[in-house]
């Protein structure tokens, strides 16, 4: 059995309330989009209160940035993010770097080579002999995916600890030029931020000491489904001013339609039925997102709660952001699991794709 140790969170320095943002993209749309006017609406149906970014509200309004800036920018932030994030994972499952066996970086908005896991370990002078697994493409669905590569990693070597690491910077696929209504509804929506996950094998947690702010979950398994014929939903496009979003109409009743077939199966894999599963640990892609999977799994509003407040507070950082959604859950001393009980993780992605994981209270 794989044990969930901690998690660590790290945001950029550049807090933006979704009001300066609305102006911004007022004053840039206006009269360049149709029915901007009525569209403007989305900043406030987004149920978001402030976001954080790599770059100041400032550089948005500058008319022309290269592919290659906009990917060193990336680079700079995602590592100084991948590092923080880590390392407060690690301080919170009481484990040091050179603890660490393997690594698992996700990251969809940026390409590097040496990767963010090579970095990440030169930064944290962990282990010259770590393993590493960088993962790229898998966009909102990479924190999931993520954390389940890293834990079943952990299951085949039960003596070893794993480090996943989750880390985007959305906002600076936002395209000057572009005045589409996708890039208008991203402004509303994308922001940046990293997350960090530490993962235990069996007979690693044996040898563990006690750990007063350790919160602990069993990995129990994984699910993941790619939809046939829909590439054409989610992803980006390589322009050669950086990435462009796509975004289909679709997603939100693909979601309603999508989810609960697929939980079920994961559940099913288990010997396990919907009622089974009390908590629910879902990517809060946007505030239709959310509604779809009330909807479409059956759900009360207060059953994501920490989805909504992670929306909020954050916006959609992508990959990272069901991971934030997981941090909050454990760090809320109000709520309470009892050991069995059962946890859905779930996020869908470019694929189109969903990636679940069965987690279950220690």
């Amino acid at each position: 059995m794989s044990t969930v140790l901690s998690v660590g969170l790290a945001l950029p320095e550049h807090k933006v309330t979704q009001q300066e943002i609305a102006e911004f993209s007022r004053a840039h749309f206006g009269g360049r989009l149709a029915h901007h006017a009525q569209l403007m609406n989305v900043f406030t149906n987004a149920q978001i209160d402030a976001r954080y970014f790599v770059a100041p509200l400032a550089w948005f309004a500058e008319s022309h940035h290269s592919l290659k800036e906009r990917n060193d920018l990336h680079i700079r932030s995602a590592h100084a993010l991948s590092c923080t994030a880590a390392q407060q994972a690690l301080d919170r499952a009481g484990l040091a770097p050179k603890d660490v066996d393997y690594v698992v970086a996700v990251s969809t908005t940026g390409m590097a080579t040496p990767s963010l896991d090579a970095m990440l370990i030169d930064g944290l002078d962990m282990g010259r002999h770590t393993k590493r697994a960088p993962m790229w493409g898998l966009g909102c669905a990479g924190g999931v995916a993520g954390l389940s590569r890293a834990a079943e990693f952990t299951l085949a070597y039960p003596d070893k600890v794993a480090l996943l690491v989750a880390v985007e910077t959305c906002s600076i696929t936002f395209q000057f030029n572009d005045f589409s209504k996708k890039n208008f509804v991203a402004t509303s929506l994308f922001a940046d931020g990293a997350a960090a996950v530490v993962i235990a094998g069996e007979e690693r947690m044996r040898r563990l000491p006690p750990h007063p702010a350790r919160d602990m979950l069993q990995y129990i398994g994984s699910y993941s489904t790619l939809f046939p014929d829909s590439r054409h939903v989610m992803g980006w496009d390589v322009i050669d001013s950086g990435l462009s979003v796509i975004f289909a109409p679709e997603i939100p009743a693909r979601v309603a339609r999508d989810m609960r077939p697929e939980v079920d199966r994961l559940l099913a894999q288990h010997d396990l039925q919907p009622a089974d599963a009390r908590h629910y640990v879902l990517h809060p892609g946007g505030a239709r997102v959310l509604e779809a999977y009330l909807a479409g799994i059956g759900l009360q509003h207060d059953d994501l709660k920490y989805a909504w407040q992670v929306l909020r507070d954050y916006g959609n950082m992508s990959s990272p952001t069901v991971l934030y959604v997981l941090e909050h859950m454990l760090a809320d001393p109000a709520h309470t699991m009892k050991p069995g009980e059962y946890v859905i993780m779930g996020a869908l992605g470019p694929g189109f794709s969903s990636e679940l994981a069965l987690l279950r209270g220690c």
